[in-house]
Formats: structure tokens, C-alpha cells, sequence
């Protein structure tokens, strides 16, 4: 999340951000002194089960909210400033257009916000409704579009002006599986141009197609767990102990990470097959009787489900 070069000013900056909603004689504290910084280039999966923070984050990042504490700053600039909000783009979980009006005339409205000149909103206008396959619906009422294609018009909206920044919180939600297909291809064209995307999502299958850098909210806490993360998607070594054998020492183990260790085996994190070998051989070496070795793949799903049990102390 911080690459790029250490001196170019980050696409996102966040310093100890707190926010609390407050309602009678309850405060709920959505985020609690969360700290990030993100550079340009990157899509990262924002990732973490139900009220944990996520929309909140989003929401303070494109300054629709304000912090309890904290600074938010977007490409250099506060959040909320007309700058920030210039560089950005963002689609809420449930995107609301007017009934009456087309998907044409909404584009070229938002354009027009956007200060553009009439051949540049013409120009947005016609390349968006194409790159969003939304020519043929130009001219309908919003009214009768389907969730899928209110998302389509939504991202379309989000991409004008080309903004250096994409906050999406659920962009797939109505999409047809071509739809999810078509909206990834997007997603990596919005990267190469050099723009961040921060996805919101609880597919975490299309997650993984797109990105291998995420941030766990859990609690209103960023949780760190880059090691456990890239541990689980490289490889987990499952190793099967002869029934009786001792607990193996976890100096053994000193250049991997034990995941799991039990009288019956072990799971380690592991870099590849290549690491294999080496795991086997230091264990006979120091005398582990060894009944079964597998290579386990696992994917970005399973890794979250696994250290959001490990947070909840389960």
C-alpha cells in the first residue's frame, strides 16, 4: 500500500481517524484511530465482516462525512476540500438516480458539475455510456433500469473526468456474471492509467482476480495481517505426525511461520513448493516421524474467515 516513490505524495493519508455516531444516551465508535497511507497504482480490497467500519471509511475518505478525530487527506489536499472531491470518484452500496431522467442526461449533468467545457461533457458523455455498454439504454428513464445496470450508470458517473482516485463499496451488487466480468476489465484499465481503487466487497473470489493487497477492518481497527495473508495464498504446508510423536519445537522453524501445530501435525506457511524440501528435511533431521505431507492452497475467503474467528478470540 505504501509503493511508489517514498517521496511522491500519497493518493490517501490517513492519521489516527475516529469516528463515533452518537444517538441519545448510545455512542457507537465505527472506527477507532485508523492509520493509512496509500499510494497511486494500487486496487486494494477493503475487507472485514458487517459493521465493521467499512462504509464509514469510505464515506470519510470521499468527505461525506466528518471524523470525530483524526486528519484525512486525499492527493495532497484535506477531504471534503473541493480539490479532494475533484480527484475522486466513489459509488455507494445503493446508488438512488432520479426516475425521470435518462442515463444520458444524468452523465452530462454530473459531467457539468465536474466544470467541464460542452465538447468535454459530449466527450465524457459518449465514452463512458461505450466503455460501460450503455449506449443502447442511453435515452431511457433510470426509472426502468435494472441494479445492474443502475451500477453500470453509477461506475460510469464515478469514472468522469478521470479522477486519480475509485472508492466502490459493493460495485457488483446486481451484476450477471458477465457484468462482474466486464466490471474487473474496467477496474484494471481505471490501474493503468495510474489511478488507486479501493474496493469494498463481500465477493472476495473477484477480489482475489484483482488485487493481492488488502486492508482488514475488524471492530473499526485495521488489522494487520499481511504475513497471515500472503502466508495463506502462497502456500500452507500440512504435515501429518505419527501418532504419539512429541510436539515439534517451534525452533525448528525458524525461517516459516507455524499456522497450526497439534500432537497430530502441523501447518505451516510456507513461500511455495520450493520450500517443501527444506520443511521436511529440517524436521527428519531432528528426529519428527512424518506421516503425510500436503501442499494446501488457500485462497483470500478462507484466510478472512480464519483470522476474523482469530479476532473474535474463537
Amino acid at each position: 500500500m505504501n509503493g511508489g516513490e517514498k517521496d511522491a505524495v500519497p493518493v490517501i493519508e490517513c492519521r489516527e481517524v475516529t469516528k463515533v455516531y452518537r444517538g441519545g444516551k448510545t455512542a457507537v465508535r465505527a472506527l477507532d484511530r485508523v492509520s493509512l497511507r496509500v499510494s497511486g497504482g494500487t486496487i486494494i480490497g477493503l475487507i472485514g465482516p458487517n459493521g465493521a467500519g467499512k462504509t464509514t471509511f469510505l464515506s470519510l475518505i470521499a468527505g461525506l462525512i466528518f471524523p470525530t478525530g483524526g486528519t484525512i487527506r486525499v492527493c495532497g489536499h484535506p477531504a471534503r476540500s473541493l480539490e479532494a472531491r475533484r480527484s475522486l470518484g466513489y459509488i455507494p452500496e445503493s446508488p438512488a438516480f432520479l426516475a425521470r431522467y435518462s442515463a444520458r442526461a444524468m452523465l452530462e449533468y454530473h459531467a457539468a458539475l465536474h466544470g467541464l467545457s460542452r465538447a468535454a461533457i459530449r466527450e465524457e458523455t459518449d465514452r463512458l455510456l461505450a466503455q460501460l455498454r450503455l449506449e443502447e439504454y442511453a435515452d431511457r428513464a433510470v426509472g426502468g433500469f435494472s441494479l445492474g445496470m443502475r451500477q453500470r450508470l453509477a461506475l460510469a458517473i464515478a469514472l468522469l473526468d478521470r479522477p486519480r482516485l475509485l472508492l466502490l463499496d459493493e460495485p457488483s451488487n446486481g451484476l450477471d456474471p458477465l457484468g462482474v466480468i466486464e466490471l474487473r476489465q474496467v477496474l484494471l484499465e481505471v490501474q493503468r492509467t495510474g489511478a488507486t481503487v479501493i474496493i469494498s466487497s463481500h465477493r472476495l473470489g473477484e477480489l482475489e482476480r484483482l488485487t493481492s493487497d488488502y486492508v482488514f477492518l475488524h471492530q473499526g481497527r485495521i488489522v494487520e495481517f499481511a504475513s497471515e495473508l500472503a502466508a495463506g495464498q502462497m502456500g500452507r504446508l500440512r504435515i501429518e505426525l505419527l501418532p504419539g510423536s512429541p510436539l515439534v519445537a517451534e525452533e525448528l522453524l525458524t525461517s516459516y511461520r507455524p499456522l497450526e501445530m497439534s500432537e497430530a501435525g502441523l501447518v505451516v506457511g510456507v513461500g511455495g513448493v520450493q520450500d517443501v524440501p527444506r520443511v521436511v528435511s529440517s524436521l527428519v533431521q531432528a528426529g519428527v516421524q512424518i506421516t503425510g505431507v500436503a501442499l494446501e492452497a488457500q485462497d483470500i475467503e478462507q484466510t478472512f474467515v480464519r483470522l476474523y474467528q482469530e479476532g473474535d478470540g474463537s
